[in-house]
């Protein structure tokens, strides 16, 4: 039998799903608290039950956004495994899963323009990107232990490289796309950035 708070969790996740669906085709600011009622099979109300306000649901879904990415990377660093092996499976986990998602590329655009004009959603954003760059820093660090010689660039400012990199990818790849080894490209910039 579900319990009452996994019935909610459930509903939230319908209400957040409904408004990733609308992003899809329209931007955050044109979407209605109506449009995500009807799009989730909802009532206004009933949406409103759950969520005060559109810009709650929208928190809910980067919230859920961030949590998978950051649970893969969390994952990945307790796995006891050579950087080499490390990277890729970042790229297969994070990259494509993640930046490839047309839907994701999609939010991730609306709620970087959307955090401009609201200082909680830039917080969440600064927070989004500063998490994923410290990923990046673990495998640059990791990575730092096993090679041998002068570093020319810290840690920091490797993961911003490889930040940039692998989401600009992502999104240009979407647009133009050429069917890239996204596994070959982390391991080749991090190779790069790291050489003697």
């Amino acid at each position: 039998m579900i319990d009452k708070e996994e019935k909610v969790r459930a509903r939230k996740r319908k209400v957040t799903a409904a408004l990733k669906r609308l992003l899809q085709k329209q931007v955050y600011s044109q979407i209605s608290i109506q449009e995500i009622a009807d799009e989730a099979g909802y009532s206004k109300g009933g949406v409103l039950h759950y969520f005060p306000s559109k810009d709650d649901i929208y928190f809910e879904l980067i919230n859920e956004i961030y949590s998978v990415l950051d649970y893969n990377h969390r994952r990945l660093l307790s796995i006891d495994m050579g950087v080499d092996e490390r990277a890729p499976i970042s790229s297969l986990l994070s990259v494509e899963s993640f930046l490839l998602d047309r839907a994701n590329i999609i939010i991730l655009i609306n709620i970087i323009l959307y955090a401009f004009e609201n200082e909680t959603m830039m917080s969440m954003i600064r927070k989004f990107f500063a998490n994923h760059r410290i990923f990046f820093e673990s495998i640059m660090k990791d990575k730092a232990r096993e090679s041998v010689g002068q570093m020319d660039i810290d840690d920091r400012t490797a993961a911003r490289i490889i930040q940039v990199i692998v989401f600009f990818i992502g999104l240009i790849e979407e647009i133009d796309p050429i069917d890239l080894d996204y596994t070959k490209i982390v391991r080749h910039i991090t190779h790069l950035i790291k050489a003697n």
